[in-house]
């Protein structure tokens, strides 16, 4: 096993810089390099040209001694990864018998012809190592001369990550004297700054794991990571760094743990249907201003069906007295948007869809209806329990910037209401039967 050596990642294609398409590969890649315990030290992107991408491989190997590249592998004339690498590194290319008859398959497979172009994809540098397509037509190819390593994988995310995953990771695990691994709590209702706060001397202090507090839309994320010998060491040290924050302040906020820095949304929703489902609850919402998000979001994932019953759109007064049950002195008294109003319609909701637990969300999305009472971003919500449960009802309220749009504001609080849903079913254990 050598040394750990540093890496740079150059993404190939001109698309990435027009800004056509979103390039998700880097982050990928970043993602299992740190994990091989392999720095990653740069990541640039080139356009499919020639004398740019040799510039940007002369001036990576003269700080990294492997370089990664995505994208440039196809059958076109302005794919040009490949040939310049090649040439590069003064390779010939060659035809690669495996690599022809595997395309072949691959288009046969299909009913499709093979054209000739295709035939540009089946040559590759003299004494490359070949890595598979399982998913699509261009091989990655690997390289090493003279203390130099070079990497080539195709753009399309699915065909790269199966590659990487499959053939690459064994190819590269000679560089990995260590694994890097992450555990990332989530935490709802409380600020960054306070999470800092509280954690920093455990922060300071923290070499290995380190723990590193970040802000996102609808939640603050807790990155801990550790490197160790192996990853079954690094998690254990993780899970221990993790229980000592859990026994801190900020350890009541905690509604989930992931081992990707998933944005908020993605969790909560994942965590609500594991949680009602090991509780055998179920859920509902009557939203207002989120229009059907919370529960649009809940019915994307499989197994909805068995937590979800169903949501109510309540817009309109109207629907909110005739439907949900709110009564008019409190929309007269303290108004649609309330507190007062989302705690009668989260009750009525549980009672219209005979829901365990019910969430409510009324507000002012923008970018008109605020008031200086109310300005634009005041949502209110509440969650409500079955009479079974204790019929307990919480209510609170969030004053979102007025800077975010109408579209962050219905998302946040459509993240949020699930979070409360998720913090009521665990404290489900004492609630009387």
């Amino acid at each position: 096993m050598q040394n750990t050596i540093s890496c740079e990642i150059i993404s190939v294609g001109t698309e990435l810089l027009l800004g056509d398409i979103t390039n998700t590969n880097t982050a990928y890649l970043a993602r299992r390099l740190a994990v091989l315990g392999i720095p990653v030290y740069r990541q640039t992107v080139v356009g499919d040209n020639a004398v740019r991408l040799t510039q940007a491989l002369e001036e990576a190997y003269g700080r990294s001694a492997l370089v990664i590249l995505t994208g440039g592998l196809g059958p076109t004339c302005d794919d040009i990864t490949k040939e310049t690498v090649a040439d590069y590194f003064s390779l010939p290319m060659e035809e690669d018998a495996p690599t022809r008859k595997a395309i072949e398959d691959y288009f046969h497979a299909r009913g499709r012809a093979f054209s000739k172009n295709n035939l540009k994809q089946c040559l590759v540098p003299r004494g490359a190592t070949v890595f598979a397509n399982s998913w699509g037509t261009a091989p990655g190819i690997g390289i090493e001369q003279d203390g130099k390593y070079a990497v080539l994988l195709p753009g399309p995310p699915h065909e790269l990550k199966s590659m990487f995953e499959e053939t690459v990771l064994p190819w590269l695990s000679r560089f990995s004297p260590s694994t890097l691994y992450s555990l990332n709590l989530h935490l709802a209702g409380i600020g960054e700054g306070e999470v800092e706060a509280v954690l920093r001397e455990m922060m300071n202090a923290g070499e290995n794991p380190t723990i590193a507090p970040y802000a996102g839309e609808g939640d603050v994320r807790i990155r801990i990571t550790a490197r160790a010998e192996n990853e079954p060491r690094a998690r254990q040290m993780c899970a221990a760094a993790a229980q000592e924050i859990r026994e801190t302040s900020v350890g009541k906020y905690i509604y989930a743990s992931t081992d990707t820095p998933e944005d908020a949304a993605a969790v909560v929703e994942r965590t609500l249907l594991s949680v009602f489902g090991e509780n055998g609850l179920t859920f509902g919402a009557a939203e207002s201003c989120t229009g059907g998000m919370v529960c649009a979001q809940i019915a994307a994932l499989p197994g909805a069906s068995a937590v979800l019953r169903g949501g109510i759109v309540s817009y309109a007064n109207g629907v909110k007295t005739g439907v949900l049950g709110v009564t008019e002195e409190v929309l007269n008294t303290s108004g649609a948007v309330s507190e007062a109003c989302a705690a009668q319609m989260a009750v009525g909701a549980v009672k219209r869809l005979g829901c365990d637990i019910a969430v409510s969300v009324t507000g002012i999305a923008g970018p008109d209806g605020g008031t200086p009472e109310k300005p634009v971003g005041t949502v209110c919500f509440a969650v409500a329990c079955s009479e079974d449960l204790g019929g307990r009802v919480e209510t609170c309220t969030e004053h979102y910037r007025s800077a975010l749009s109408r579209e962050q504001i219905r998302r946040l609080s459509s993240t949020k209401a699930i979070q409360l849903a998720v913090a009521a079913a665990k404290k489900c254990g004492a609630f009387p039967a």
